[in-house]
């Protein structure tokens, strides 16, 4: 199973990017707009001067390592967790159907004993997969989350006032249409891909 965190992701990081980036260069959020002519003007000013850069979700979520990662590392934990399911199923079927075998030889107490036994396991097995499947919905969740933030705290890191705002494309965002020249995903991808490969070979 493939986990596409960050498609999952996108209306989320597209509006912490706007939240985040939406700023002057000085750091200061822009003026009120007022109602004269002449403070319109000078809003049409303010937003010609606007650097606006966008990044491809899609592609970070293709070509980021950490996603790579973490859907390996979900993957196996789901592949670990259903084999357990497996394996317990297995051996209850095994002694159910030798209780079909034998049912017949044992005394009453010993039949019924044996049937609340298989009854009472299999309830315990249908808990413990649901168990196991908030365990993984759980997981995924922090996993997601953990994504995220690496990805907008490099933002962060990278834009250091550049751009007064970053917009998320893609698939799934909301921008129809962007001139090529403000796509910094190859970038941005880059130098996520080398902060997360140096820190990941400290631990």
């Amino acid at each position: 199973m493939k986990y596409n965190f960050l498609k999952i992701s996108l209306l989320v990081l597209s509006c912490a990017f706007w939240a985040m980036a939406c700023q002057s260069k000085n750091g200061n959020a822009p003026a009120t707009v007022a109602s004269d002519s002449n403070s319109v003007s000078a809003a049409g000013a303010s937003l010609a001067e606007l650097r606006i850069a966008t990044v491809n979700m899609d592609s970070i979520n293709n070509g980021f390592q950490m996603v790579a990662d973490v859907q390996r590392e979900l993957a196996s934990t789901e592949e670990k967790l259903a084999n357990d399911i497996q394996n317990q199923g297995n051996r209850w079927q095994q002694d159910y159907d030798n209780y079909l075998q034998v049912g017949a030889t044992m005394t009453l107490t010993e039949q019924h004993r044996k049937e609340e036994d298989l009854s009472r396991r299999q309830q315990d097995l249908a808990a413990l997969q649901q168990t196991y499947a908030n365990q993984l919905t759980s997981l995924q969740a922090q996993r997601l989350q953990e994504v995220t933030d690496y990805i907008l705290d490099y933002i962060k890191e990278y834009n250091n006032g550049q751009y007064s705002l970053i917009i998320t494309s893609g698939s799934m965002s909301g921008v129809l249409y962007a001139v090529p020249a403000m796509d910094i995903t190859n970038a941005v991808l880059t130098g996520l891909n080398q902060k997360y490969a140096a820190e990941k070979a400290k631990k």
